[in-house]
C-alpha cells in the first residue's frame, strides 16, 4: 500500500463505531483484545459525544481505546483522521475496517432520489475517501476490511449488461465512480430499474463498495489485504434495533437465522488479526461472509 515508515505501535481504526450493541463497537473491543499488546484502536464516530460514551466503556474494560469525530462523507473530516494519525499516533497503519455506513429504513419517506444520493455518497464514495486518504499511512501488509452485505450481490436485479459492467476484470476506480452516477442520475429520474440498476439505493451502493475492493486490491499486492465482508444478520440498531415491525421481525429471526453483534464481527475482526498471513492471497479482492470467500 505505501513504502515502510518508521517503526511505531501498531494502529487500528474502525469507523461507526459508536453503537453499543453494534458490529462496529465490537470489532473495536476484539481488535483491542486480540492485537499486539501496545496497539491502539481508534474508535471513531460521526456523533463525537455518543463516540466518547463507547470509547470511555472500552476503557473501563482496560482496553487501548481512544475516540475520533469523524464523517466519512466530509473530505475534511476524514483528513483530520489522517492528520491525527499521522501526528499523534506514530503515523502507521495496521488495519482499516471500514464500518460506517447509511441504510433508510424502509418506511423512510425520503424520496428514492434523494436516498439514492446520499447512501452512494456515504457507502461507496466515503469508503473510498477513506482508503486513499490514509493509504500514505498503511504500512506494506495493513489489513483493510469493508463491511459490506449480501444485499450488495450481483443477482437478478441487476440487468446482464450491467452486472458484466460491475464484473468486468478491467474495471477501473473511475470506471465504477461513473456507474455510481448513472445510478443517482437514473434514480433522479425514476428510471433506474430501465437502466439496469435494483430499486434498493443500499443494495447499489453496497454493491458498489464491494466492487471497490476488488479493483483497488489490483493496486496492493499481499501481504497487504484489502477485502469486502458480509456480517450476516446481527442484532444491531441498523439491522434490528429501529423500532419498525420490519426491525422487530428481523430482530426475532436473527435468532434463528442471523447471531448478536459480537457474532457480527467475527469475520471482520479474523480477517484483520487471526488470518495467517500466508493465507491472505486466497481472501485478497474477494467478498467474505463467515471466514469463506463468496461469489459476487
Amino acid at each position: 500500500m505505501s513504502e515502510a515508515r518508521a517503526a511505531g505501535a501498531p494502529v487500528a481504526i474502525v469507523t461507526g463505531a459508536n453503537r453499543d450493541p453494534g458490529i462496529g463497537f465490537e470489532i473495536t473491543r476484539a481488535l483491542a483484545q486480540r492485537m499486539p499488546v501496545g496497539t491502539t484502536v481508534v474508535l471513531t464516530s460521526r456523533d463525537a459525544e455518543m463516540g466518547r460514551e463507547a470509547a470511555d466503556k472500552l476503557k473501563a474494560e482496560s482496553f487501548n481505546v481512544v475516540h475520533h469525530q469523524l464523517d466519512i462523507s466530509n473530505a475534511q473530516s476524514v483528513t483530520a483522521l489522517r492528520d491525527f494519525v499521522r501526528d499523534s499516533l506514530g503515523g502507521n497503519i495496521d488495519v482499516l475496517v471500514n464500518n460506517a455506513g447509511l441504510a433508510f429504513p424502509l418506511q423512510s419517506t425520503v424520496p428514492f432520489p434523494d436516498q439514492a444520493r446520499q447512501t452512494v455518497d456515504v457507502n461507496y464514495y466515503g469508503t473510498k475517501r477513506m482508503i486513499r486518504e490514509l493509504q500514505p499511512l498503511m504500512r506494506p501488509g495493513c489489513r483493510v476490511v469493508g463491511v459490506s452485505s449480501m444485499s450488495g450481490n450481483l443477482g437478478k436485479s441487476w440487468s446482464e449488461h450491467m452486472r458484466q459492467r460491475m464484473l468486468a476484470q478491467d474495471l477501473t476506480v473511475e470506471g465504477l465512480d461513473a456507474i455510481a452516477e448513472e445510478f443517482v442520475a437514473a434514480a433522479a429520474e425514476g428510471k433506474h430499474a430501465e437502466a439496469g440498476f435494483p430499486g434498493t439505493a443500499y443494495g447499489t451502493s453496497k454493491a458498489l463498495m464491494t466492487q471497490l475492493h476488488r479493483v483497488l486490491a489490483k493496486e496492493a499486492a499481499p501481504p497487504a489485504l484489502l477485502t469486502a465482508i458480509c456480517p450476516g444478520l446481527s442484532r444491531t440498531y441498523m439491522a434490528t434495533g429501529r423500532g419498525t415491525f420490519m426491525s422487530n421481525v428481523l430482530w426475532a429471526a436473527s435468532f434463528f437465522v442471523g447471531h448478536s453483534a459480537a457474532g457480527g464481527a467475527d469475520t471482520p475482526v479474523w480477517l484483520c488479526c487471526e488470518l495467517p498471513a500466508v493465507e491472505i492471497p486466497k481472501f485478497h479482492g474477494k467478498f467474505v461472509k463467515a471466514r469463506a470467500v463468496q461469489d459476487y
